[in-house]
């Protein structure tokens, strides 16, 4: 894992492995190490975690091939406007919830490691 802070005071985190992923998770959000990044019932602790630590929760959850990133159609958010893109609504979950609660943003290296 490497990490760096830019001027934004986002820090950028890059990961090799999905446990890596779900590790990070895990660690940030102070629950129990699962499979976040494969497993939607595990992810949508998250999701249970921004409705009870937000002021004013917010959650959106879709599919568009219209306007994602090619080969990257899920699309979650915590705040309006907001969004975090994934392969799988597991991936776009964590990557908008670490994005938005934590200010981390994650790049998934992971042709350079393992998926485990």
């Amino acid at each position: 894992m490497e990490d760096t802070f830019d001027q934004d005071s986002i820090k950028d985190i890059q990961l090799t492995s999905l446990a890596e992923l779900d590790r990070l998770v895990s660690e940030q959000f102070n629950l129990p190490v699962r499979p976040y990044s494969t497993d939607i019932r595990a992810v949508l602790e998250l999701v249970a975690w921004n409705l009870e630590n937000s002021e004013a929760p917010h959650f959106e959850l879709f599919r568009t091939e219209d306007h994602s990133i090619p080969g990257i159609p899920f699309v979650a958010s915590f705040e309006p406007d907001v969004w975090g893109y994934g392969e799988t609504p597991p991936l776009a979950i964590c990557q908008a919830a670490l994005f938005w609660h934590k200010r981390i943003k994650v790049d998934l290296l992971l042709n350079q490691g393992s998926n485990s």
